[in-house]
């Protein structure tokens, strides 16, 4: 039981953190570009790491223990594993296109 809240807790940190990240590493440049900065800089790793850090941090706080996401005997994903990472990734190639379509809109190259 104690691991179980564990893992919730640990999945709205990962909640919160991604989205703090997602606030100042996405948003930011984006805010920036909007007021017109003559230079933006960003790193493309956050669009990556932002989506993964919401949904395995979803997984484990709705799931709990029941989110068996790796085999760890063979060190590989589970189903379940394979199927967050899917979602993680089509949403990080989903976020970079609509920022990358912000940025071409507002004239940065």
């Amino acid at each position: 039981m104690a691991q179980d809240i564990k893992l919730r807790l640990a999945g709205i940190a990962f909640m919160v953190g991604g989205a703090a990240l997602g606030w100042f590493f996405v948003l930011g440049p984006l805010r920036d570009a909007q007021a017109g900065a003559a230079e933006i800089s960003y790193s493309t790793k956050i669009f990556i790491l932002v989506p993964f850090c919401l949904v395995f941090g979803l997984a484990f706080l709705l799931f709990g223990e029941r989110f068996e996401y790796r085999n760890a005997e063979r060190k590989n994903f589970t189903m379940a594993g394979w199927i967050a990472f899917a979602i993680a990734a089509a949403l990080s190639a989903g976020g970079w296109w609509w920022f990358e379509q912000q940025f071409t809109a507002l004239g940065y190259v």
